[in-house]
């Protein structure tokens, strides 16, 4: 298998007279669901589809309370999830209060398998 990947063009926005670069973006060949996910967990194991699709809906009920408490999540080979968050800039730190923070978002952290996984990908231009 291999990732299938197309071309477009970007244009330099600190130099907007210079031509266009061309750049490699990833182009997914369809998508798999929660359920595609619960039935290949199935088939490898002998728990089945409706039980699988439980507890992934229970980790991601688990995962996101722990977000929620200000807690960073790791789980393993599959690798780790922390919230970040972004503000807007204060000339004195007292300045700084919740209003502040303009954004959050999730990081993922993958584990070391996931990890190895990428570095021995191989592409295909479409």
């Amino acid at each position: 298998m291999s990732i299938k990947f197309k071309t477009i063009p970007r244009k330099n926005l600190q130099k907007p007279d210079d031509p266009p670069m061309y750049y490699a973006i990833a182009a997914p060949q369809g998508k798999t669901d929660i359920d595609g996910i619960s039935a290949s967990i199935a088939d490898k194991s002998t728990v089945s589809r409706p039980d699988v699709y439980a507890v992934i809906i229970a980790t991601l009920e688990t995962i996101n309370s722990e977000l929620q408490a200000g807690r960073s999540v790791q789980l393993g080979k599959l690798g780790s999830f922390s919230v970040s968050i972004s503000s807007d800039p204060a000339a004195t730190p007292d300045q700084v209060t919740a209003s502040s923070i303009r954004k959050s978002r999730v990081l993922y952290r993958p584990g070391a398998e996931i990890r190895d996984m990428l570095k021995t990908l191989k592409y295909e231009k479409l």
